[in-house]
C-alpha cells in the first residue's frame, strides 16, 4: 500500500497561526511594561519629591551635584553681603553714590513725584556732577515726608565728602566716605551723633577723615606754654596727646590746635610719646614728626641732659622711625640768672645770694669757694 498524507483542515491552519500572533503580542507588551513604566514612575516621582528620589543612573548624582554647588553658591553669596551690608532682603532700598565727577541714584521711590523731588535735590547740591539714575517707583509704607527728610539728610553729608555713599534701608541710614577736609569731618560727626530726623536710625558710620601726606605733628615748648600743631589720626589719639602733655609738662597754657586726619604711619602713637618725652626734659625747644622722621631741637640744662635726651629718644622710638637732633646746652661758667621773677625760697642763702654782685669777668675760671690772689702792696720808691 503506498504512503497515505493526512491533510489538516484550513480552520485549524489558521486558529494556530492567531494563537501563535497573540502570545506573541502578549510579550511584546510585557516587555514594554518592564522597560517604560519604571522610568515613567521614576520620572512622576522625581518631579514631586527629588529628595526621596533612589538615583540609579550616573547623570543623576551630576545633577545633584550641580545643585548643591548652586545652593552652596548662593549661600557664600549671601554671606558676603551680610557681611558688606550689602543685602537684598530690605524691603526698601534707596542710595546715593558719589566720586569726583559723578553721582549714582540707585533703588526704589515712594512715587514719580517723590522721585523727581530727590532728583531736584541731589542737583542742587551738586551742581556740578552728573547725574546717573536708577531707580525705579515702589510703593511703600514709610511716609512721604519721612523718606524725604531721610533723603535729604543723607544727601548733606555726602556734600561734604570727596566721594563717599549714603544707603537707606526701610528707616536707617548707612554713611561712608571720605570728608572733604578737617572741618567738614567734624561736621559730618556732629550731625550723626546728633538728632536725627523723625524716624531715622543710624546704622553705621563708616566717614573717614581727610588724608595729610605728609603726616605731620609738632609740639613747641616755650617757656610758659606747650603749643601742638598738625594731624592726629582720631579724637581718642587727640585726647590721649593732651593727656600726656599735662602730665609730662608743668606749664600753665596748653596751646591745641591739633586736627584730625587720616595718613598716619604705623605706631605713629608710640612715637609721639617717645617724642614728648624727650622734649619735656629740655627748658626750651621743639619735636616734629613728618611722616617716620623725627626732629628735636632745644636747650638742655647741662650737657649731660643734651646727651640723654638725644640716647632716649632713639631708643624710645619704634621701627622705621628716624631721628635727628640739635640740643644746645648751658655752659658751666654761663653767668647765673638772678631775675626778679624768680620762685623766692625759704631758705636764707636764697634771699641773700640774688643781692651778690656777679664777680667780675676775669676772675670766673677761679673754683667756687677759692679766694682770689693777694695783689701785691704797692711801695714808695
Amino acid at each position: 500500500m503506498g504512503r497515505s498524507s493526512r491533510v489538516r483542515p484550513a480552520s485549524h491552519r489558521n486558529a494556530s497561526r492567531c494563537g501563535t500572533g497573540l502570545f506573541g503580542l502578549f510579550v511584546l507588551i510585557a516587555l514594554l511594561l518592564t522597560f517604560v513604566l519604571p522610568d515613567t514612575t521614576t520620572f512622576a516621582a522625581s518631579d514631586a519629591a527629588p529628595e526621596e528620589v533612589t538615583v540609579g543612573k550616573g547623570a543623576r548624582p551630576a545633577a545633584r551635584a550641580d545643585g548643591a554647588q548652586k545652593q552652596q553658591g548662593r549661600t557664600a553669596d549671601d554671606t558676603a553681603k551680610k557681611a558688606s551690608g550689602e543685602t537684598d532682603s530690605p524691603d526698601y532700598v534707596w542710595s546715593a553714590n558719589r566720586n569726583e565727577t559723578r553721582i549714582t541714584l540707585r533703588g526704589a521711590v515712594p512715587s514719580e513725584e517723590d522721585r523727581q523731588t530727590a532728583l531736584g535735590m541731589v542737583k542742587a547740591r551738586f551742581p556740578d556732577l552728573t547725574v546717573e539714575e536708577k531707580v525705579e517707583v515702589v510703593q511703600t509704607g514709610l511716609p512721604r515726608e519721612q523718606w524725604l527728610a531721610a533723603v535729604s539728610f543723607g544727601l548733606q553729608q555726602l556734600a561734604q565728602m570727596t566721594k563717599g555713599k549714603v544707603r537707606l534701608t526701610d528707616g536707617g541710614l548707612t554713611v561712608t566716605g571720605q570728608a572733604l577736609n578737617a572741618e567738614e569731618y567734624g561736621k559730618i560727626k556732629k550731625a550723626l551723633a546728633g538728632t536725627l530726623p523723625a524716624g531715622l536710625t543710624l546704622k553705621a558710620d563708616g566717614v573717614r577723615p581727610p588724608v595729610a601726606d605728609p603726616f605731620v605733628f609738632q609740639a613747641d615748648l616755650g617757656p610758659n606754654a606747650l603749643s601742638l600743631t598738625g594731624s592726629v589720626p582720631s579724637e581718642n589719639a587727640r585726647k590721649t596727646v593732651r593727656d600726656l602733655s599735662r602730665q609730662l609738662f608743668a606749664r600753665p597754657g596748653l596751646d591745641d590746635r591739633l586736627e584730625v586726619a587720616s595718613g598716619a604711619p604705623k605706631n605713629w602713637d608710640e612715637a609721639v610719646a617717645a617724642a614728648l618725652r624727650a622734649l619735656s626734659r629740655l627748658e626750651t625747644g621743639k619735636v616734629a614728626l613728618t611722616g617716620v622722621s623725627v626732629s628735636i631741637e632745644g636747650v638742655a640744662p647741662d650737657q649731660g641732659t643734651a646727651v640723654a635726651v638725644a640716647y632716649q629718644l632713639r631708643r624710645d622710638l619704634p621701627e622705621r622711625f628716624s631721628t635727628s637732633e640739635s640740643i644746645k646746652w648751658k655752659e658751666a661758667d654761663a653767668p647765673l640768672n638772678f631775675a626778679p621773677q624768680a620762685v623766692p625760697s625759704p631758705d636764707l642763702a636764697a634771699t641773700v645770694v640774688p643781692r651778690i654782685k656777679p664777680i667780675p669777668e676775669d676772675s670766673r675760671r677761679w673754683r667756687s669757694g677759692a679766694l682770689p690772689p693777694l695783689i701785691p702792696l704797692r711801695t714808695e720808691r
